[in-house]
Formats: structure tokens, C-alpha cells, sequence
């Protein structure tokens, strides 16, 4: 009996040794490869520009909860809400990216949430890390028709990790698959029906400026939010040359918001890049040894541990497998803690950004009639001003009543003599 509690005490010894460099292989062995590609959809031709819808593309929601505590334990499972923020920026712009590549639409643009546009797209991100992004998206066309309203799941592409000039987006095929299923919905549509959705988003964009003179030309039901066209106004009626007119300096001012969220997206790349990267192997390891953090300093520790109980002991190993067991294990600890540190370092960079995106956005000088408006705030708040200051010019220079329920321009527009 004696003997066989010996036997067994040092078969566990040596399963001890050996377990932290057999986990750690199985830490480090290949992922999977990612989804199988999804090739975009593109056009082989020049669509005629009737034919072309013109998206817009909200910010995304985080998808953070509100109790401080779930987001604790969203950081216990290394889910960052700055990091989140910063996301919900970085997707859609690159979904953007993506949609302007297939030559089947119009203009793209990312839009404050009040944008009147042809084709309007919003998500919420479910999970997103280095090797899994899942996100919610919605759309819905300017009548208020429900295009997709879906789930999307995408693992990430390895090598997009291993591409050093940081080309590569590593959830491209989510994005090909969300272009993709656009675009099979508008390749139904014929000539007619594409006119139908550009003249509702023509008369909403008209209703809002001046509702008193627009609202009777749409029917728009309250109950499930979709719109129809009563009676056309005539295009030739100066109050529509200056409608005209006015939206397309609207659609000229989202575009100069645009350049705020492609600078936002210049620097977040490299640190998004290098935090997604340590995520993705982080995400690796979890998933392969079914455990929540820190796998490899687990496993070092673990070497050390049995290295310094071989040279106490003096098992079947000797001195050196102890100290090879030992050195080895501190090197593992090292290089976790390394990449920690660099982790922590890109997450700092993005929080950063994601918290200074508003502050940094420069105020917009604009010139109405001989006055300089100056714009400031976060990208929406001068959106609003700017829609505020849009309607009293409208209604202003046709003589139409003022809508006693329109809010003044806000006092983050002043006016400024030449």
C-alpha cells in the first residue's frame, strides 16, 4: 500500500510537469480559419443614377448595459466599453466602405439619426472581440419598408492579424454578406419603384422643412411608421427648385461630418488593429482551455510551480528538467505580461479617442445669405443646429407660416456678420 500511494504521488507529480506545456500547446494551436470567404457583389456596368439609392448609415449602438456592475463583468470578460464606443463608430464606416465598393448605390454617407435618406441602416453589436463579431442590423428604405431586419455572425479571418500593413479587415466577409443582401433586395426593384422611394425621401425632407406647406402630400400612418404619396408636387414650382437646392447643401454638409468620422477612423486603425489582434489569440486560448482569463500566466505559474517541486524533490526529471520547467515557465509569464501591457496600451489609445471624438470635432463655418454661422458641439448637435437654422431660412424666404412647434436654432449656432 505504502508503495502504491508513492507511484501514484509521483505520476501526479510528473502530470503536473508536463500538463502546463501540453495546455500551452493546445493554447497555441492553429484557430479556426474564419468563415469561408463571401465574395462581394459588384457591379459589372455603370448603373444610371435613377436607378441608384442613397444610404445612410447611423452610428451603431454600443450595446452596452446600463447597471455598472454588468459592465464590470463585461470587463471581467475582457469587453471594454471604450473600446465598444469606439466600435460603434469604426463598423459602420467600414460598412460604408464596403457599399461604396459594389457601385450599387448612390451616395453613402454615415448620418445622425434625424437624416432623411433614401435607405437608412442601424445596428446594434452583440458580441464583438478579435475572433467573433455578431451585430443586429436593421433596414429600412424612406417609405418605411423593412429591407433586412437580421442577426450576422462572422469569425475572423487569422491572417488579417498576421498582415502588417493593416489592410486587411478580418471581419470582411460580415460586411460582404450585408452588402450582399442589400443589394439582392434593390436588384428587384425596377425604375418605378426606386422613384417612389426617392420622391417620399424628397417629400419627408420637404414635410420637415415646412410642414404646413408639404405635410398633405404624403400619408404617412403612425401606427407602423410607413409613408405613401398622396399627390406630386410640381418640380417646376420655384418652392421645389429651392427645395432642391437646400437639400443638396444639407447633403454637402453631412458630407463635411464625413470627414470627421474618416479622421476618427485614420487613428483608431492601428491601436483597433493591435487590440484586436491580442484579442483574437486571447479569445483563442479562452475557448481551448475553458477558462475565463489569463491563461497563460495560469499555465506558467503552473511550470514554475512543478519546476521548483522537481529541484525540492528531485523527481524523475533532475535538476535540469526543473530548471528548463522553471525558465520556461517564467518566459511564458513574461511575454503574457508583455502583450497585457501592449494590450492595455491600445485600449488606453482607443479610449482616448473614442472619449476626445467630440471635443475634437472643429466648429463649421457656413455662410447664409451674407452671415457666417458658426457651428458648434459633437457631430449631432451641430447636425440639429443646422437642420434648425435650414427650415427658418425655408420657410423665411417663401413666406410660409412658421410652425409654432419648431425649436429655435439652438445656442450652440451663432450668427455672425460679415
Amino acid at each position: 500500500m505504502p508503495h502504491e500511494i508513492t507511484a501514484n504521488r509521483q505520476h501526479r507529480r510528473r502530470a503536473f510537469f508536463l500538463t502546463p506545456f501540453l495546455l500551452i500547446g493546445m493554447a497555441s494551436a492553429g484557430a479556426a480559419a474564419g468563415d469561408k470567404p463571401v465574395v462581394l457583389l459588384q457591379a459589372q456596368s455603370e448603373i444610371p443614377e435613377a436607378r441608384l439609392l442613397d444610404v445612410g448609415i447611423q452610428l451603431f449602438d454600443p450595446g452596452l448595459p446600463d447597471d455598472e456592475y454588468e459592465r464590470y463583468m463585461l470587463e471581467e470578460k475582457g469587453i471594454f466599453a471604450d473600446v465598444r464606443k469606439a466600435e460603434a463608430r469604426y463598423i459602420p464606416l467600414h460598412l460604408k466602405e464596403t457599399l461604396e465598393t459594389t457601385g450599387f448605390w448612390g451616395a453613402v454617407r454615415l448620418v445622425p439619426q434625424s437624416h432623411v435618406v433614401d435607405l437608412r441602416v442601424g445596428g446594434v453589436i452583440i458580441q464583438s472581440h478579435g475572433k467573433k463579431l455578431e451585430i443586429d442590423l436593421i433596414a429600412v428604405d424612406a417609405k418605411g419598408k423593412k429591407w433586412l431586419d437580421e442577426t450576422y455572425k462572422g469569425e475572423a479571418d487569422p491572417l488579417a492579424y498576421q498582415d502588417e500593413e493593416h489592410l486587411r479587415e478580418p471581419f470582411q466577409n460580415l460586411y460582404n454578406e450585408i452588402a450582399n443582401d442589400l443589394q439582392k433586395i434593390t436588384r428587384k426593384m425596377d425604375a418605378k419603384d426606386v422613384q417612389k422611394v426617392h420622391r417620399v425621401s424628397e417629400l419627408r425632407f420637404a414635410s420637415y422643412l415646412a410642414p404646413t406647406a408639404f405635410d398633405d402630400y404624403l400619408d404617412a400612418n403612425k401606427s407602423n411608421s410607413k409613408f405613401k404619396i398622396s399627390r406630386l408636387p410640381s418640380y417646376e414650382d420655384p418652392m421645389m427648385v429651392r427645395l432642391a437646392e437646400i437639400r443638396e447643401r444639407d447633403f454637402m454638409f453631412v458630407d463635411t461630418l464625413n470627414e470627421y468620422y474618416s479622421e476618427f477612423s485614420m487613428k483608431m486603425n492601428d491601436p483597433y488593429k493591435s487590440w484586436r489582434a491580442f484579442s483574437y489569440e486571447e479569445q483563442k486560448a479562452l475557448d481551448s482551455l475553458n477558462k475565463k482569463k489569463w491563461a497563460e500566466r495560469i499555465l506558467g505559474a503552473a511550470a514554475i510551480a512543478g519546476g521548483v517541486i522537481a529541484s525540492q524533490r528531485g523527481g524523475g526529471w533532475g535538476r535540469g528538467g526543473s530548471e528548463v520547467a522553471i525558465l520556461g515557465g517564467m518566459a511564458v509569464i513574461q511575454d503574457s505580461f508583455q502583450k497585457a501591457e501592449e494590450a492595455k496600451m491600445h485600449r488606453e489609445a482607443l479610449r482616448e479617442l473614442a472619449a476626445s471624438f467630440d471635443s475634437e470635432v472643429a466648429p463649421v463655418l457656413i455662410d447664409v445669405e451674407g452671415e457666417v454661422m458658426r457651428l458648434t458641439g459633437s457631430v449631432e448637435t451641430q447636425y440639429e443646429t443646422w437642420r434648425e437654422l435650414l427650415r427658418q431660412i425655408f420657410t423665411a424666404e417663401l413666406g410660409l407660416p412658421v410652425d409654432p412647434n419648431a425649436a429655435p436654432v439652438p445656442a450652440t449656432g451663432e450668427r455672425r456678420q460679415n
